[in-house]
């Protein structure tokens, strides 16, 4: 049992997620998914408790660093956690778990966090842990990889007791069908130069591609898992593409949400979004498929070689198609046993916590 202590039982921890307008659509959470695979109680003070964790949510780094990096300020960080908790953490019962979980950190903010928390003179920062989804910054001390929302969230539909809907949960307009294409592209969102090409290469092959990007039944938002039931591989065009925002592959639920429905796929990503893959364990497509585009620095070069091996596909035959398909079967079956893997791994990490 992991004794998960909240300030207030209806909100997260220290950054407490703002009133919402009625139009905005906001996933709210208390903690940190990978959570609802565990024995849980949930706490509202550390008083009486052997061990505990104390979770906290990072969604928004690029604002919220500057909170841990400046923790001692009137603002900073530990400002805002309470003086039980402080203090139980000093008498090493219990963990700061901080989950940045939501959106890339810099480089630099991230490992001023790091130099800013090794000193642990005036507040307890040796008991804080941080759980990233970025592999590079695993290899720092106290810092962990661990699954959590984009990785399982298509996983798990709900880790509180008045969850917001998972956008892949199968009873979301169960009644919705598509009609069969051989790739999905779901690209409404992103609009970096590679995307609308890729927007554009669909349109022009509009039998082979359900494309999100132009209107399909009068919808402009393909509606998940139908569209990923009705396709059967899944063009990913993911959040971050070039160098202009953070210089390091990060991988979001795009990609991570074919691992649930176990349907092969290709990523148009940073260079060597797929050696990061792999390095949670997880396999891609190659030599089925060319995956050297991966490696290319140059924006406009790695797209096209993608694009060129997208076409490839597209130019199958029905025969041909399928059996790359079932050539992928083993794969899909590797990464959602993967998955599974990596969740029990989690559990094996937060119970081994009480320990320590």
């Amino acid at each position: 049992m992991l004794n998960i202590v909240l300030d207030n039982l209806e909100t997260a921890n220290v950054w407490s997620v703002p009133k919402i307008r009625p139009n905005q659509n906001y996933i709210i959470r208390r903690f940190p998914t990978f959570f609802c695979c565990a024995d849980i109680s949930i706490h509202n003070s550390v008083d009486n408790l052997d061990s505990f964790i104390y979770p906290v949510l990072m969604l928004e780094p690029y604002i919220q660093a500057r909170a841990l990096i400046e923790y001692y300020s009137l603002f900073g960080f530990w400002a805002y956690v309470p003086d039980n908790v402080i203090q139980g953490l000093r008498e090493k019962r219990g963990w700061i778990i901080i989950d940045l979980y939501g959106e890339p950190i810099s480089q630099n903010d991230f490992r001023n966090i790091l130099t800013s928390l090794s000193d642990s003179s005036d507040y307890p920062n040796d008991r804080i842990l941080i759980n990233t989804v970025v592999t590079q910054f695993a290899d720092y001390k106290r810092v962990f990889n661990f699954p959590s929302f984009l990785e399982m969230g298509c996983y798990v539909n709900h880790i509180q007791s008045s969850p917001s809907p998972c956008p892949c949960n199968p009873h979301n307009r169960r009644d919705l069908i598509y009609p069969h294409k051989r790739f999905l592209l779901l690209n409404n969102r992103i609009d970096y130069h590679a995307a609308n090409l890729l927007a554009k290469y669909a349109s022009e092959y509009a039998d082979s591609f359900l494309d999100s990007s132009s209107s399909v039944r009068g919808e402009k938002s393909l509606r998940l898992p139908q569209a990923l039931y009705a396709t059967d591989f899944n063009i990913v065009p993911e959040a971050y593409v070039n160098f202009d925002v953070i210089d390091y592959p990060f991988i979001t639920e795009k990609t991570f949400r074919n691992i649930k429905y176990k349907k092969p796929f290709i990523v148009m990503g940073q260079p060597n979004t797929l050696s990061s893959f792999h390095k949670l364990g997880y396999r891609t497509f190659s030599p089925l498929i060319d995956e050297s585009y991966d490696t290319i620095g140059d924006t406009n070069k790695r797209f096209k070689k993608l694009l060129f091996e997208i076409d490839r596909l597209r130019k199958m035959s029905k025969a041909e198609f399928a059996n790359l398909l079932q050539q992928c079967q083993p794969i899909v079956e590797h990464n959602y046993n993967n998955l599974i893997r990596r969740m029990k791994q989690t559990n094996t990490w937060l119970e081994g916590l009480k320990k320590v």
